[in-house]
């Protein structure tokens, strides 16, 4: 063989191999868009009159589900549930105490520094990961916030260091859960930045996004988190606060990626919609992600599930209007263009979709109560499991394809203090009567809500298919005293499979 010869071969098998180290990995990525409070009817997919094009894009060409389920109607419990695919009451933060303890499930599941992650499992597996939008799992910042007064001006030098060392302080915190990306990230609610801040800002979002985008290795998949902050409060005009006033201070950077907000803004209508404007707003934001993964040639190789944590309706309780969940999911690889599916799912399961998906095991002490979904996806089954269980405050629901039951047990803090329960009635009732004198007490479900529920039975039964919003209490009815010991039965399984007390259905089953 002449030198000539080889030379070519060994350039020609360098260049294979240059070729298969940029070989892209063949599983697919995964983009979770998460809004907040958001209520199923502002979904054109869902019915709304609201003109949603991106959002009933995904649905048009996925699958619209129609029965899934939040863990606790509240954004940190269910975006720990989310990110770890445990329920709420499995946290052991010192939030809620050890397993020993009976706590109010409410924005309790913050993230310890040790916390266990599909994200971690999903880099460990060789996914690229990122973060972007709201964070609202870790709790315990308040020092760092401190620092910046309400009227800060947000070009001022040392108002932009502050708000810098939050942003390097949960970046840090960020890569222990498992991300590799985190940018333009927006600690918790608006309510605690300064005032010229506390405003939603889609396009500062989007921009993370893309960014992460831009970043990801040609050789690997990836997995980004968006979550927006809307149609959280501030209710408000879009246009209330200055685009350039970000988490970060005064920039400009995220300038240009969407079109002006008063395409969003209704101008002949009389009176502003805030939330209308946001949904638009918030829509037109992912319209840009989709076009910049479509743009790279990603998009069909990309499962994107869209949900909201809860539905703001019925936010702080076990009810329908509340812990049923708008949930879109688009994937040509396995799901067929504008299906539906009542098939039941809580976001437990979406952990066990992306390891299912990434083709690995969760990372060692990470334990998943959900399942994957993509056997209902490919139309493998239509039933993945028959129970789900969803928390609140000091209730419990159990919710089968036909019916709901909700516990309220109160624990031992709350009874201690010398609180009566009420056995019967409308929390409006007892709040006349007085029968609440502290707020945790005021509604059962973890919030002062008096416009939602309306119950304080102690256990309540509804048949989901003859009263979908829930207004004839069964429990009592001993036509359904079979299904009421049924539920009770699911109720006892998963309380002493999580193992922490809930009243009588801590007991061992006999």
């Amino acid at each position: 063989m002449t030198q000539m010869k080889i030379q070519i071969l060994t350039i020609a098998g360098l260049a294979l191999l240059a070729l298969g180290a940029v070989a892209k990995d063949s599983r697919p990525n995964i983009l979770v868009l998460i809004s907040d409070d958001q209520n199923m009817d502002s979904i054109g997919a869902y019915g709304s009159n609201y003109a949603t094009p991106h959002l009933d894009r995904l649905a048009a060409e996925g699958i619209l589900h129609t029965r899934a389920y939040t863990t606790a109607t509240l954004c940190v419990p269910t975006r720990y549930s989310c990110l770890t695919g445990l329920y709420p009451s499995r946290s052991t933060h010192p939030n809620f105490g050890p397993l020993s303890k009976q706590p109010s499930i409410r924005n309790g599941a913050a993230f310890q520094s040790d916390e266990r992650t599909v994200v971690q499992s999903l880099r460990q597996a060789g996914y690229y990961t990122g973060v972007t939008g709201k964070w609202h799992n870790d709790l315990d910042l308040e020092n760092l916030w401190n620092k910046i007064p309400k009227d800060a001006d947000p070009k001022a030098p040392q108002v932009v260091a502050d708000l810098k060392a939050i942003q390097d302080e949960l970046r840090v915190r960020l890569d222990r859960y498992g991300f590799n990306y985190a940018e333009c990230i927006t600690e918790g609610n608006l309510d605690h930045f300064p005032a010229k801040l506390e405003h939603h800002n889609i396009e500062y979002t989007v921009k993370g996004a893309v960014d992460f985008l831009d970043k990801v290795p040609e050789d690997k998949p990836f997995f980004l988190w968006t979550a927006f902050t809307t149609t959280h409060g501030p209710h408000e005009p879009i246009d209330s606060g200055d685009i350039r006033h970000t988490p970060e201070g005064y920039t400009e950077k995220h300038l240009g990626l969407m079109p002006e907000r008063s395409k969003y803004i209704d101008a002949k209508a009389k009176w502003r919609n805030s939330v209308k404007e946001m949904v638009l707003w918030m829509d037109g934001g992912i319209g840009v992600i989709l076009d910049k993964l479509e743009a790279e040639g990603e998009l069909d190789n990309t499962l994107i599930i869209f949900l909201s944590d809860q539905q703001n309706a019925g936010k702080a309780s076990p009810y329908e209007r509340g812990a049923n969940i708008p949930f879109i999911a688009r994937w040509p690889v396995a799901i067929e263009p504008n299906s539906q599916s009542d098939t039941l799912i809580d976001v437990t399961d979406m952990a066990a979709t992306f390891l299912d998906l990434a083709g690995t095991e969760a990372v060692e002490g990470l334990h998943l109560d959900g399942l994957s979904i993509a056997p209902v996806w490919r139309g493998e089954t239509d039933t993945l499991k028959p129970v789900i269980l969803t928390e609140s405050g000091f209730a419990k629901g159990i919710i089968t394809k036909d019916f709901k039951y909700i516990a309220i047990r109160y624990n031992e803090d709350a009874l201690e203090r010398g609180f009566v329960p009420p056995q019967r009635g409308g929390i409006k009732e007892h709040l006349s009567q007085g029968s609440f004198d502290l707020l945790w007490e005021k509604n059962p479900f973890g919030q002062a809500r008096d416009n939602i529920g309306g119950m304080v039975d102690p256990d309540q039964l509804f048949d989901l298919r003859k009263d979908p919003d829930e207004i004839q209490n069964l429990a009592q009815n001993p036509e359904y005293e079979k299904v009421l010991k049924v539920m009770q039965a699911h109720l006892s399984d998963f309380v002493q499979i999580i193992g922490r007390p809930f009243g009588e259905f801590s007991e061992v089953s006999q």
